[in-house]
């Protein structure tokens, strides 16, 4: 085993130990800290991952990538990680939910199923980390069993999350037979646009990675899933998963295909358009606040989609990277407010309605300003993360050429306002200054740390965008 093994395994290897521990002091009731453990977890799996920002190899024999895309990915992922944890901490029973240590356990194991998907330099590790963090999530939506909406929306995902791995594996089948090899590098140096076969596939791996992300037309699934599940683990899909998805997408794209760019542009552009719009339209028409955040995941995950159309000197890349960085502050603030606001009550699964927000601004001014910044930074408002994030998507696209695509995208932009104000106008102007319900208990101190964290993460890298860009441009040069 060389140093490169060392580095690669580090990570996964803590994380993966830290959480059989947990398991196993829990036969004997000695795990009296859940919370502490996790993030414990979380943070000795990204200080090893930190280890390799500098460098741009591969270990174990070329079966994983051991580089800054890596590390600044798998910040993302811990980070979202950890954030979940807060939110559920003490909230799994107020949600209805199973309260065991199991579900901590599968919360860092779909976390290392991420952490394997954003550092694969195969494809069957691809497809190993994309399954362990598919089941993961399957079982996590169902947590709350005597929920007939959690049930239904486990069900959907594991029937429809089966589909896109079929998709997934048969692409990945074909690449092989069109190459005859499943190693990312190889496959940009042996692939080449006159190669039907190759194509095929590529156009089976967008779909399967497309249902992951949620583009139209493969976010069916989305709103249903995002509505039946506990909202804490809503949080952690529409951060954790999203954000391992598109970075290993991302990766694909740029390693393996970057050179047959005008073969698969042309659909990466309709599916951006058509995510964008659809999500943004169907968000507008929605009075459940979960549906109506699931809506607005599919659009931004067409925004996302962007940078894929301006990969190399127009920054696409970097913009996609730091897109994900914005969109996932702003989502666990906006999910973790809905989490707090309806713990305990009836409004959670079929029943919230966005008028239950009615004057939280008023009977929860902390919760109020929170809400108020992600709703604010999803519409792209400066000088928030959410607006950088969209400057700098839309400026990539339009050095590269696709200024029609820009200029679509700030339509959408200006149709989601919509939307984002009116769950403002109602907690602020609906006339009524106090909530028709209240939760059981005040705000515990966990939850509170991480809203409290994301909201100044979403003012700080709007304002401050420039501090951390230039690490964000030293991970992708690593690609390539």
């Amino acid at each position: 085993m060389n140093p490169n093994d060392v580095l690669a395994a580090l990570p996964l290897g803590v994380l993966t130990a830290v959480t059989m521990t947990m398991l196993l002091l829990d036969l004997f009731g000695l795990c009296t800290s859940r919370l502490l453990w996790g993030l414990s977890a979380c943070f000795l799996a990204w200080v090893f991952s930190c280890t390799q920002f500098y460098i741009s190899e591969v270990g174990f024999s070329g079966l994983v990538f051991v580089d800054g895309y890596t590390t600044v990915l798998s910040t993302l992922i811990l980070a979202g990680t950890a954030l979940s944890l807060l939110l559920s901490h003490k909230y799994l029973g107020l949600q209805r939910a199973q309260t065991s240590i199991d579900v901590d356990v599968l919360i860092l194991l779909a976390a290392a199923g991420g952490l394997v998907m954003v550092a694969a330099a195969h494809l069957i590790v691809i497809f190993i980390g994309f399954e362990l963090l598919s089941v993961c999530v399957y079982v996590l939506t169902g947590i709350a069993r005597k929920e007939r909406a959690s049930a239904e929306g486990a069900l959907k995902y594991f029937l429809l999350g089966a589909f896109s791995s079929a998709f997934l594996l048969y692409g990945m089948a074909l690449v092989y037979g069109a190459t005859g090899t499943m190693f990312i590098e190889e496959i940009g140096q042996v692939g080449g646009p006159d190669n039907v076969l190759l194509l095929i596939g590529i156009g089976l791996l967008i779909f399967g990675f497309g249902f992951k992300v949620s583009l139209v037309p493969f976010h069916l699934w989305t709103p249903d899933v995002y509505q039946g599940a506990p909202v804490s683990v809503t949080t952690f899909m529409a951060v954790v998963v999203k954000t391992a998805a598109f970075g290993t997408f991302l990766r694909l794209m740029y390693v393996a295909f970057g050179g047959m760019t005008e073969w698969w542009e042309g659909l990466i552009w309709t599916l951006c358009v058509l995510t964008m719009t659809v999500g943004n339209l169907a968000a507008l028409r929605q009075s459940s606040v979960k549906r109506m955040l699931a809506y607005s995941s599919i659009a931004h995950a067409g925004y996302a989609l962007m940078g894929f159309l301006a990969l190399g000197p127009a920054g696409g890349a970097e913009a996609t990277v730091f897109y994900l960085l914005a969109y996932g502050l702003m989502t666990v603030a906006s999910f973790g407010v809905v989490l707090v606001a309806t713990a305990g009550s009836d409004a959670q699964y079929g029943n919230d309605d966005i008028s239950s927000l009615s004057g939280l601004g008023f009977s929860h001014p902390f919760l109020g300003v929170v809400m108020t910044v992600s709703m604010l930074s999803l519409a792209g408002m400066p000088p928030l993360a959410g607006f950088m994030g969209k400057l700098y998507l839309f400026s990539a696209a339009i050095n590269s050429g696709f200024v029609g695509l820009a200029v679509i995208a700030a339509l959408n932009s200006v149709v989601s306002l919509y939307y984002y104000l009116r769950v403002l106008v109602v907690m602020y102007f609906s006339g009524e200054r106090t909530l028709s319900w209240a939760p059981p208990r005040g705000l515990e101190w966990a939850p509170k740390a991480s809203l409290g964290l994301v909201t100044v993460g979403t003012v700080f890298f709007g304002l401050f965008s420039y501090l951390c860009y230039p690490a964000i441009e030293v991970a992708i040069k690593s690609l390539g």
